[in-house]
């Protein structure tokens, strides 16, 4: 299929994925065998790309190409495939800081819009997992680990400014994907738009209420605007715990092709966001599963909570341990402190603590807003949309527009993680009327 940028565009099947890995030497040689000796299989369950697993008798390999449209929609939403090359870059900017986490970047065909990457044997989809009930010990650290590292190794603390400049430069031309978050998350959702999905009629009144909604739509507006001025690192783009795989040992953050450069605490909000999304969900999964007072929580939300408060203690360790041992970067150059004695100092301490200070009050912005889109907004996760009963999902979503909001107008009234969780459980607890 012809597309204005690559006119020799192509979608593949899974024959021809297997003609075209057997015409590069090392994914083939990764396989082992040859053609004939192969299996692909479409495994894709996200909206934007297909993804295929090719296995052999040596080993096996992930690709992934970008149709010239949402693959969820089709031709009726177009969108360029050159995310593919920015997904690419991301992942290989990204494995600098913290290749322990990411799949290896094998291949990447430009005239295609086509990627190959390591295939995670035996890992799978965190969502998927959380919402049969199960969790993986050490989540909330890995995670925490990664954000710290990427984040960190991306932003002009870590990078001279020259090469800094130039990361943002690559990445200010994945427009399209940029334009999805900017609108999706802070827009289209406040007002009418004829992709946004809710569970109707039971949340039509919140949906009005949350329109008109002047003190909330005035956040969401000025949360659009740091997302939109602020380069602070390389993010990616979209992560949630869709976008992460576990295995024995192993977590793994997949699926870059929204990666640009903003505000650190958009990627750390938006994972924080889905964990409380699944908090929520739970009551709705289980029979009579109304939250209200004196309602207990189960084993799995107390998990899922403690996963939030790891996570962010994590990210605050590492990246204050990053940052007495690796600023190279032109931003607090270490030329200006060669007599500090890292946390020995308050002065440097304090002022250390104040930019993840800073970093936390965007995290509870983005958070809230991550919430509220999940509710009223194109991409619902399953974690809400497999509750089959209506008013049991609906009790839930209302929920997390509590939580959206209360994060999202009252972000200065969260000063650590802990208030986050003490807001999650208030909400939880309290039966509030439709």
């Amino acid at each position: 299929m012809p597309t204005p940028d690559r006119p020799d565009h192509r979608i593949l099947d899974e024959r021809s994925i297997t003609r075209y890995v057997a015409t590069v030497p090392e994914l083939a040689a990764r396989l082992g065998g040859g053609p004939a000796a192969w299996d692909v299989r479409e495994i894709g369950d996200g909206n934007v790309n297909y993804v295929f697993a090719v296995r052999g008798p040596a080993g096996a390999l992930c690709v992934k190409q970008a149709p010239p449209y949402v693959r969820a929609v089709g031709e009726s939403w177009p969108l360029s495939p050159t995310r593919s090359g920015f997904e690419f870059r991301a992942l290989r900017e990204h494995a600098r800081c913290a290749p322990a986490y990411l799949p290896a970047p094998l291949h990447y065909a430009p005239e295609l819009h086509l990627l190959a990457v390591e295939f995670l044997e035996d890992h799978c989809v965190v969502r998927h997992l959380l919402n049969a009930g199960g969790s993986r010990a050490g989540f909330g650290a890995d995670m925490g680990d990664y954000l710290a590292r990427t984040l960190f190794g991306t932003s002009d603390l870590a990078l001279p400014a020259a090469d800094k400049r130039r990361l943002v430069g690559e990445f200010e031309a994945n427009i399209e994907m940029c334009r999805i978050m900017e609108e999706m998350i802070f827009t289209e959702i406040y007002r009418p738009f004829h992709r946004n999905r809710w569970t109707s009629p039971e949340l039509d009144p919140d949906v009005r209420r949350l329109r008109s909604d002047t003190a909330l739509v005035i956040a969401a507006a000025r949360l659009k605007n740091r997302y939109l001025t602020r380069r602070e690192a390389l993010l990616h783009g979209d992560l949630h715990t869709g976008s992460i795989m576990v295995g024995p040992g192993s977590t793994r953050v997949i699926d870059q092709e929204f990666a640009c450069f903003g505000p650190m605490g958009f990627d750390i909000g938006s994972l924080l966001a889905h964990l409380l999304v699944n908090y929520l969900a739970q009551d709705g999964r289980h029979a009579g599963g109304h939250a209200g007072a004196g309602t207990e929580e189960t084993p799995q939300q107390r998990r899922l909570l403690e996963t939030v408060a790891e996570l962010w203690h994590t990210f605050v360790r590492r990246f204050l341990e990053l940052w007495r041992t690796s600023a190279h970067g032109d931003a607090y150059p270490a030329t200006l402190f060669p007599a500090c004695a890292d946390d020995e100092d308050d002065v440097l301490y304090a002022e250390r603590s104040a930019y993840l200070d800073r970093v936390f009050r965007d995290t509870v912005g983005f958070c809230g807003a991550e919430t509220i889109r999940r509710v009223v907004g194109f991409a619902r996760p399953v974690d809400f949309t497999d509750i089959e009963d209506a008013g049991r999902r609906a009790d839930a979503e209302r929920r997390a527009l509590r939580l959206g909001r209360a994060l999202l107008v009252d972000t200065a009234a969260h000063t650590c993680v802990e208030d986050i969780v003490k807001t999650t459980r208030r909400i939880r607890d309290e039966t509030q009327p439709a």
